[in-house]
């Protein structure tokens, strides 16, 4: 563990490292939406409409400029110089939102051989709740709730941070190794290449690439 370098860990949240971290999410769930679209034995064409347009207003811009998504509601707008706590939670509302959509998709896509996405990669994996600024909530609960103006607690959002990265490489692992999917590069376009920042969870395990 010496030789690792988490970007976001308990010990510290550099701003900068924040907004790329969750522009990376961006990306990472668009690729493997578009993947899905695209994959041959997979029924469903709409992952990326349903699981990522339809979901995501909140616009990330990294710390190289580069943005996402496309087109925004420009209600919020996260960047390097501008990281508003009430923007970060509803984007990590629709975080909930987007991985709960595609694994529950995916349980019902019959083109896809596994009906556990959901348990596994969504459920038994993303703890936490969050609230939107309508008060609806999403999450499995472990007690902690992220929610507007009530603070952003540094600690819970590294642990929170980290079951992302651990749902989306549990998710992209299950989708190669599925009986019926065509591709078996999901978790090398969809985690490898994209999750690029490193996070430290409360109990020193890192994740991330």
């Amino acid at each position: 563990m010496a030789n690792i370098h988490p970007d976001l860990s308990p010990k510290g949240q550099p701003q900068g490292a924040i907004v790329d971290f969750i522009y990376q999410i961006l990306n990472s769930i668009e690729t493997i939406c578009e993947q899905l679209d695209a994959d041959g034995t997979v029924n469903d064409t709409d992952y990326e409409a349903n699981c990522y347009t339809d979901i995501f207003t909140v616009r990330v811009t990294d710390q190289k400029g580069n943005y996402l998504p496309p087109a925004s509601s420009g209600e919020y707008n996260i960047t390097p110089g501008g990281l508003d706590e009430g923007a970060l939670i509803e984007f990590m509302y629709q975080v909930h939102d987007s991985l709960e959509t595609l694994t529950e998709q995916l349980d019902a896509d019959s083109g896809v051989t596994d009906t556990t996405y959901e348990a596994l990669c969504y459920t038994a994996i993303m703890l936490h709740d969050v609230e939107n600024k309508k008060g609806e909530k999403l999450g499995n609960g472990n007690n902690f709730i992220f929610r507007p103006g009530a603070g952003l607690n540094s600690k819970e959002f590294v642990e929170w941070a980290y079951n992302v990265i651990n749902a989306i490489e549990t998710l992209t692992e299950q989708l190669d190794a599925d009986g019926t999917v065509t591709d078996t590069d999901y978790e090398a376009n969809g985690f490898t290449a994209t999750m690029l920042t490193k996070v430290e969870n409360a109990a020193g395990n890192v994740l991330g690439n």
